[in-house]
Order: C-alpha cells, then sequence, then structure tokens
C-alpha cells in the first residue's frame, strides 16, 4: 500500500520532521504567519531553463534544497545543479515525462527518499505549439499540450500534497498559468485552453487544502524573455511592444521573485493568480 492509501484509509503513515516552518509572532492585536524557506526542499518541475530555471534558483539563494526536473535537456539541468549547489544547497536532477502520473509520482517519491519530503512544489512544466485549430494534425497534439501543460500539474500535486499532509506540513503550491489564457491569442486555442485549465485548478485546490495549512496559488506571466520568445519572429515582436504598457518583455528574475513571494510573504493568499504582464490586462 502507497503513501497515499495509508492517508486515506487513516493508517499509521512515518513523519519525517521538517524544516519548513510556520513562526508566528504578534504586532498588536495582528498576527503574522511567516513562511521560512531556508531549509525547505522544494521541487520545480521544467527548470532546466527559463521561468523555471529561474524559480529554481531564486528559491535556492534563499536557502532551498531543489528538485530540479527535466524531461529531455538532462545537460542544462545539470548545470542548473551546480548552480544551486554554489548556493550552499542540495540539489538532485530528476528526468521523468510528467505527462504521465507515473513520471510525476517517481519525482515527489524521490524528492521523499533522498531529501525527506516536499515543502514547496512550483509547477511550471510547458509546452506550445502555434496552429489554429482547424490546422491541428493530430489528437495527440492536443493532447499532449493538455498532458503536459495541465495533467502534470494535478499528478504533481496529488502526491506532492499527500505528503505535506502526512508530515503535517504547511506547504505551498505554486501553479505557472499565462495571460493567454484570459486574453487569448491567434494559434494558440489550446496552449490557452490547458492554462485555464491550470487556473481553475488552482481555485479549486486551493480550497480543497486550505485547512491543512497549505497555500496554493498561480502567476500568470505575460511575455518574458526566454529562449521560448526568441522563436517569435522579429516583425511580430515589433507589434507585441506597443500592447505592452511597460513598453518592454518581462525578465525572468521577475517571475521567480514572485513565486518567491507567493512561497514566503504571502501568508493570506490562496485561490489567487498573480498578473505580471507589464500592463497588458489593464490597458
Amino acid at each position: 500500500m502507497d503513501r497515499l492509501s495509508n492517508i486515506r484509509s487513516g493508517q499509521a503513515v512515518e513523519h519525517r520532521q521538517s524544516p519548513f516552518r510556520v513562526r508566528l509572532f504578534q504586532e498588536g492585536h495582528t498576527g503574522k504567519e511567516v513562511e521560512m524557506i531556508e531549509g525547505s526542499n522544494a521541487i520545480v518541475t521544467g527548470s532546466s531553463r527559463g521561468i523555471g530555471k529561474g524559480i529554481a534558483l531564486e528559491l535556492a539563494q534563499r536557502g532551498a534544497n531543489i528538485v530540479i526536473c527535466c524531461q529531455s535537456r538532462l545537460e542544462a539541468a545539470q548545470d542548473v545543479k551546480q548552480q544551486v549547489e554554489s548556493c550552499g544547497r542540495q540539489a538532485i536532477v530528476v528526468q521523468s515525462d510528467l505527462a504521465s502520473e507515473d513520471g510525476a509520482r517517481e519525482v515527489v517519491e524521490t524528492c521523499i527518499d533522498r531529501l525527506g519530503g516536499v515543502d514547496i512544489l512550483v509547477n511550471n512544466a510547458g509546452m506550445g505549439q502555434l496552429a489554429p485549430v482547424q490546422d491541428l494534425q493530430d489528437e495527440r497534439d492536443v493532447e499532449r499540450t493538455l498532458r503536459v501543460n495541465l495533467f502534470s500539474y494535478i499528478y504533481m500535486a496529488k502526491h506532492a500534497i499527500a505528503n505535506m499532509i502526512e508530515r503535517q506540513v504547511p506547504g505551498c503550491v505554486v501553479n505557472i498559468s499565462s495571460i493567454l489564457s484570459m486574453i487569448g491569442g491567434s494559434g494558440q486555442t489550446v496552449y490557452a485552453a490547458s492554462k485555464g485549465g491550470v487556473t481553475g485548478f488552482t481555485v479549486c485546490l486551493a480550497r480543497e487544502v486550505a485547512r491543512y495549512g497549505i497555500r496554493v496559488n498561480a502567476i500568470a506571466p505575460g511575455y518574458i524573455e526566454t529562449d521560448l520568445l526568441g522563436w517569435i519572429p522579429d516583425d511580430y515582436r515589433a507589434r507585441l511592444l506597443p500592447r505592452i504598457p511597460m513598453r518592454r518583455f518581462g525578465a525572468v528574475e521577475e517571475v521567480a521573485k514572485a513565486a518567491a513571494f507567493l512561497v514566503e510573504d504571502a501568508t493570506y493568499m490562496i485561490g489567487q493568480t498573480l498578473v505580471l504582464d507589464g500592463g497588458i490586462m489593464v490597458d
């Protein structure tokens, strides 16, 4: 019987002590909980590059041990591992296909076995395809995008949260969505649908697990300077900039700091999607 089954059946489970603590102090009549990243264990999916890499390094700089997840970019993931270790933290690379529940389970169990448990989960794995819906070649095009961008988030949360509950840890989940789920984008129907699912999943999951002291929120980045943005033709990039009131693309570091804020400081926030788009949504 696995850990999840033990929790459901009410059987005794092994509780490992976690360094992830909530410090409570009073200022007059105001209580403030402070989540301590120092010494915590974080899983960051899709962290061999881009936003995931930035979040992994930001959390490591704040004291977290990191499980780096990748599907194919093993060499890049090993480079991230070295950077995490240079911060004085432990780092583990797990190469796994998170589109399957078995792959997600493997990542979580590796974190439990090697580090003692999961305190923070950042769901960031993603893929996209640029094609109008009528031009989708195969149902596998749709299924794969949904599996990576949405199903993997569900599978990872299922197993990570089970461990948080088992260990009575006030953990945190951050899901990476996209503003395309809110504003749409030509040729991005399946991608936008998957990210819209992430937003709905975040709200429902937050309600389910708040009673355990587990907080769940999302970030919806706009156009961020990553290698994925580099695929956009120069003429299209030129047309995008005037739509952004700040007249620039976002930086990976800005998303990473927002993720750290949700983990460490947003102690009374659950089920919310933090939009980082340079003002596109308010223009």
